[in-house]
C-alpha cells in the first residue's frame, strides 16, 4: 500500500503543506540519508548555475559519495526548517523551506537555501520568489556574504517559469526544479539516485521503513505530479483516467476525465486539475446541452457525483456523435 495514495483517494487531497512538511523531513540532518540527498540537489543546482560552484563553497576533499557525504557531515550541520516566516518592517512572508548550512568549527553559515513548493498551478504567484527573496536579504539575523539559493519546486508545467524569470531578475541564484519530469533531472530523478546509492552499498544502509515511505513518495510524485501526461492516460494521485471527454461552456473548454475508483475531476484546457466542486458544473452541461439525464436515481434521492459524472460523459459522447451524424 503507498501511504501517498491511501491519503489522497476520495475526497481526500495531499496539500502543498504536506509535501513541504514531508520535503523538509528527509532534508534535516537527523536522518541518515540527508547528506547524500542534500548534495545530491546541491550538485544539481551547480549543473543549472554559472556562479555556483560547491567545492568552491564547501571544502570537500572526497569524490567517493560515501566519503564526500560523510566528510560533509563532519565539516557542517544543516537544518530544513518548514513554512519558516520571514518578518522585517511589517512586511511577512513565508519561505516553504529555509535550508541553512553551518561550518561546524566557524559557527559561520555558508549557504541558505529559499524552496518554494509548488503542487497546483492555481498557487502560482509570479513575484513570490522574488519577494522572499528582497525581504531575506533585510534582515540581519542572516549573513551577507554567503550564497543565498532561490529554489521553485513545481510540477513540469510552462507556466511556472514565469516565477523564475521574476527572481531571476533579483538573484542569479536562482533555479527552478520540478516534482517530476522527462528529463531525467527532477526531485524523483534525486530520489531515485539516492535509492540506487543504498542498494549499492554507496551510502549507509536505510531502514526498510525509511525505504518504503521513500519509494511511496517517489511513486506518488511520478503519478500527481506528471502534468506532461497524455490524455489517455494522465494520473491523479496514482488512479488510472478510464474514460474522458472535453466540452464548452461559456466559449471556454474543459476535460472531465472518470478514474478506476469512480473519481470524477474536471480539467481546464491545458489540462490543469480544477480545484473546485465538480457537481454543479455537471448540471450546468446537462441543462446547456439538453442531454436529458435525471438529477435523481429514484424520487428524493439524488445521483452521486461518480455516477451523475459518468452519465455526462457517455452523454457528451453520445451528443458528439449525433452531432457529426446530422
Amino acid at each position: 500500500m503507498n501511504i501517498f495514495r491511501a491519503l489522497s483517494q476520495g475526497d481526500g487531497s495531499i496539500s502543498e503543506t504536506n509535501v513541504t512538511s514531508f520535503f523538509s523531513y528527509i532534508l534535516n540532518e537527523n536522518n541518515d540519508y540527508s547528506a547524500p540527498l542534500l548534495l545530491l540537489i546541491l550538485d544539481e543546482i551547480e549543473s543549472r548555475l554559472d556562479e555556483f560552484k560547491v567545492n568552491n563553497v564547501f571544502s570537500l576533499s572526497e569524490s567517493n559519495i560515501r566519503l564526500r557525504a560523510r566528510d560533509f557531515k563532519s565539516k557542517y550541520s544543516y537544518g530544513a526548517i518548514p513554512e519558516f516566516r520571514l518578518q522585517h518592517d511589517g512586511t511577512i512572508q513565508d519561505v516553504d523551506i529555509l535550508v541553512t548550512i553551518t561550518d561546524r568549527t566557524t559557527e559561520n553559515d555558508c549557504c541558505y537555501l529559499l524552496i518554494e513548493n509548488k503542487i497546483k498551478i492555481s498557487a502560482l504567484k509570479r513575484e513570490q520568489c522574488t519577494e522572499q527573496y528582497k525581504l531575506f536579504n533585510q534582515i540581519d539575523d542572516f549573513q551577507k556574504t554567503v550564497p543565498v539559493i532561490s529554489i521553485l519546486i513545481s510540477p513540469d508545467v510552462d507556466k511556472f517559469s514565469e516565477m523564475l524569470e521574476d527572481v531571476e531578475k533579483e538573484n542569479s541564484n536562482s533555479v527552478w526544479l520540478k516534482w517530476s519530469d522527462e528529463k531525467n533531472n527532477s526531485i524523483v530523478d534525486i530520489l531515485k539516485i539516492l535509492m540506487s546509492y543504498e542498494y549499492n552499498s554507496e551510502i549507509s544502509p536505510m531502514n526498510s521503513n525509511v525505504k518504503y515511505i521513500l519509494k511511496s513518495f517517489i511513486d506518488f510524485l511520478s503519478t500527481l505530479y506528471s502534468s506532461k501526461g497524455s490524455r489517455n492516460n494522465f494520473s491523479v494521485a496514482g488512479s488510472e483516467v478510464i474514460e474522458e471527454t472535453d466540452v464548452v461552456l461559456k466559449g471556454e473548454t474543459y476535460f472531465l476525465k472518470r478514474y478506476d475508483n469512480n473519481m470524477i475531476r474536471l480539467f481546464d484546457k491545458n489540462l490543469d486539475l480544477l480545484d473546485r466542486q465538480v457537481k454543479p458544473v455537471l448540471r450546468k452541461i446537462i441543462e446547456e446541452y439538453r442531454l436529458g439525464i435525471d438529477l435523481e436515481c429514484r424520487p428524493r434521492k439524488k445521483k452521486n457525483t461518480q455516477r451523475l459524472g459518468k452519465e455526462v460523459i457517455r452523454g457528451l459522447k453520445e451528443y458528439k456523435v449525433c452531432i457529426t451524424k446530422a
